[in-house]
């Protein structure tokens, strides 16, 4: 595993954190920057599949998955074809969960700025780090605060209570905007802020080294 295309795997323990959405994003960008890149959807609800439905995007393949046992065969598959595969997870509890923890180079953790948010997010973190942490090359976790309030004292207290539990936080903020909600609609990537806001959070992610297209491309 592992050998050709990146994995990215979007994860919560807690639903309705957007990880769908993030999932969406980041291939809608990755693919529009020239990258070979597919969604593997392993949610029953299909969120990134209607997403895909919506308006087709060149570079980018979408496919549902929900067999267990064979998602490290079909990952093994498509590492061939493709410089990135983003895996798309109903929660973290589940087999599917695991093995996608398992088989990626970089798993992601959106978190929404309340309580349980935050709690769902350092229980995702301390689940997939205790499953990789003796991994010959274990994967980046980094949560994402997604889709919360700026300059709110809802953020500030999220940002803190990260902070002080020393967890791996994206220093970049996705805020709550429209334009997210939209593209359940629309498909493709959000328009104005929202599209600001997608630039910023891939390019955090490509600063910090966290994506392998981008290294490739730049050597």
């Amino acid at each position: 595993m592992n050998k050709n295309a990146q994995i990215i795997t979007a994860l919560q323990q807690k639903g309705g954190a957007g990880k769908s959405t993030m999932i969406s994003c980041l291939a809608a960008v990755m693919a529009e920057d020239g990258a070979r890149v597919v969604i593997i959807d392993t949610d029953q609800q299909k969120s990134c599949m209607e997403w895909a439905e919506e308006r087709e995007l060149p570079n980018l393949d979408v496919v549902s998955h929900l067999s267990e046992d064979t998602l490290f065969d079909l990952v093994e598959k498509l590492e061939k074809s493709y410089d990135v595969i983003l895996i798309d997870t109903a929660g973290y509890d589940s087999r599917m969960a695991t093995y996608a923890i398992q088989i990626s180079n970089l798993l992601l953790i959106p978190s929404g700025g309340s309580k349980k948010d935050i709690k769902g997010a350092a229980r995702t973190w301390l689940h997939a780090n205790n499953l990789t942490k003796r991994n010959k090359e274990a994967p980046e976790i980094k949560i994402v605060i997604w889709k919360v309030k700026k300059g709110t004292n809802v953020l500030a207290h999220a940002k803190n209570s990260l902070i002080e539990s020393e967890l791996p936080v994206l220093p970049t903020i996705v805020p709550a905007l429209i334009g997210f909600d939209v593209i359940s609609w629309n498909g493709g990537l959000p328009e104005g802020s929202a599209r600001a806001a997608v630039n910023e959070f891939v390019a955090s992610l490509q600063i910090e080294g966290h994506l392998k297209y981008y290294v490739k491309g730049a050597a």
